[in-house]
Order: structure tokens, then sequence, then C-alpha cells
């Protein structure tokens, strides 16, 4: 595990224990509260941040934000059975839904302790936290349940896995939906964009990704660089039809 300063107030820890592509798991430390993003594989993976946790003002809350329910980003809840941990409503129910075909798929990849600890503070469209500047907000994509967070005082927007580079993993059918919350992070004060699978992107990525997927709901023949590349497009495609 890598720990890098990404912006005056946050930390990005950078796992690689996953081979096809490293995990990022952010703490945001705001006037008021502590912002856990994302909890990776487990208890033992979350150790590092607890004791970061420790050592700052116990006086402030602790929130832990689930981007979307995938086993990446959510095994690690059970550090913080005691925290509120916040999600959107799609993401406690579809968490629950998968937690043990998720468990079957992915099980060597557990570090440490697992159980399905849900999001307990959800929402619709979206919740803000005006006195620390952070807005997290329904940005459906990736999957449905996708959500995003944004420092306005950093002008700081963390995106989960809705923008990869160089390609994305598409895995719900509604592409127009995709799209436009693409459009949405082009339309915010941007500074620096941070990815759960690539850590920092750029405007130009979300551009590109939004032309990928315009090509893929036109029926255009896409062509990548390299075989990792085509793999995961066919991928992309196998996915949608099979939920056409």
């Amino acid at each position: 595990m890598e720990e890098i300063v990404i912006t005056g107030n946050s930390v990005a820890y950078i796992y690689n224990e996953i081979s096809e592509y490293y995990t990022c798991v952010f703490l945001i430390e705001k006037m008021n509260r502590l912002f856990v993003i994302d909890t990776f594989c487990g208890s033992l993976s979350m150790e590092p941040i607890v004791r970061r946790l420790e050592k700052l003002d116990p006086k402030k809350e602790v929130l832990v934000v689930n981007t979307h329910f995938h086993w990446d980003h959510v095994w690690g809840n059970v550090a913080f059975k005691d925290k509120t941990i916040v999600g959107h409503r799609f993401c406690r129910e579809d968490l629950l839904n998968n937690w043990q075909s998720q468990i079957d798929n992915n099980g060597q990849y557990i570090s440490g302790k697992v159980e399905p600890v849900l999001p307990s503070l959800v929402f619709d469209k979206s919740i803000s936290f005006p006195d620390d500047q952070i807005e997290i907000f329904h940005s459906p994509g990736h999957t449905r349940d996708c959500i995003s967070i944004f420092d306005w005082a950093e002008g700081a927007l963390y995106v989960g896995d809705n923008v990869e580079s160089p390609i994305i993993y598409v895995e719900d059918p509604n592409l127009d939906t995709y799209i436009e919350t693409l459009k949405l992070y082009l339309s915010l004060p941007t500074r620096k964009i941070f990815s759960s699978h690539t850590l920092e992107i750029t405007n130009l990525d979300i551009q590109k990704t939004i032309d990928y997927l315009l090509m893929i709901k036109d029926g255009v023949r896409v062509n990548f660089d390299t075989a990792n590349e085509n793999r995961i497009h066919l991928e992309n495609l196998a996915v949608l039809r099979s939920q056409a």
C-alpha cells in the first residue's frame, strides 16, 4: 500500500493486491468531518486508515462513503461498523442482493475480516455538508448506484469507477444516463479529478469516455491499441447484450 497526499486536505491510499488494476481509497480531512471514500477489501486493508483516524481530532465525525456496491469498494466497511456509512439507496439494495455472489467470485481478495455492513445513511439525489463544503450526489454510470463526491473548497471531484484510463468498465445498460453524468462532471469547476483505479484523470479523459459510449450506442466498430483494452471493450459489449 502506498500513501500519497493529493490535495491540501486529502490523501490517497493505493492498493496493488488485485493484479488487473490498483485501487484507491481516499481520506478527506475537513473542518468538522473526516470522509473515508471506499474501503477496499476488508478489515486488514483498512488498518492504516483506522490508525490515521485515531491520530486526528476525535471530535470530528467520521463518515464512510461507498461510491458503489462492488466488492473492492465495500468489503472494508466492517472496519467502520460504529461509523455512519453513506451510500445511494441502490447501493444498500445491490450490496445486500449481491453479497454472497461477490464473495463466491472474488473471495481470494479478502483482506482480514469481511461481513455485510451496509450503508446506514442513504439518499436519492444528493446529500450535502455545507459547513465542510462537501457535496455527495447520485451519478449513475458504471453501475446504477454510483455516487460522486465534490469538495468545493479544493475543486476536487472523486468519481469512483465512472471514469478510468484508458478504458472504462460498463455494467449498466443505460448509456444515455452515463453520458449525462459525464457531462455533469465537465460542468463542474474542477481543479483535480480522482478515480478509484486511475488516481488522477482529466477532462480530456472524461470527453474520451463520452465519445466511447457514443460509439457503443451508435454501434460503431471500435478497435483499441492493446489486447487488454480490446478485451475490456468486448466484455462491455457482452454485458450490454446480456441486459438488452
